[in-house]
């Protein structure tokens, strides 16, 4: 219980940090590290909703998947602004690929874990994840 408390707490607090860290990496001028640093702040953030959904606290798993869907977007569009075309960019397509692949295969365990009622709020945000990795999956495929 104690450790739930904690937990709580902790995830609270990070919240309010969070959307300083998302704004942060938005002002990163370099668009590539940009694009990484938003897939980092994405695993980051979703350990953190698992966290919470494993000690019971899954009404507040939501508000942090909606941050994980706005960095996974945010990682995507920061290779798209570029300027390049996708082929050029194959090694960091490809990266950010295989990291949503594992973002979305740990969705796929979460939402389901979560209480029945916080589940239709989750449910959107996971399609939108999965629509962000086929972004990156065409950007791979794209010459």
């Amino acid at each position: 219980m104690l450790r739930a408390l904690v937990l709580g707490l902790a995830v609270s607090a990070s919240l309010a940090s969070a959307d300083g860290e998302l704004d942060d990496i938005r002002k990163e001028p370099d668009l590539l590290r940009r694009s990484e640093r938003a897939l980092d702040f994405a695993e980051r953030t979703l350990r953190d909703a698992q966290e919470l959904a494993k000690s019971g606290e899954s009404a507040k798993v939501p508000d942090i998947l909606e941050q994980v869907s706005e960095a996974c977007d945010l990682s995507l569009q920061a290779l798209r602004d570029t300027g390049k075309r996708p082929g050029k960019l194959v090694k960091y397509y490809k990266k950010g690929e295989q990291r949503m692949h594992e973002i979305v295969r740990r969705l796929e365990s979460l939402v389901p874990a979560l209480n029945y009622e916080d589940r239709p709020r989750a449910e959107p945000l996971r399609k939108r994840i999965v629509a962000t990795h086929e972004g990156f999956l065409l950007g791979v495929m794209s010459k």
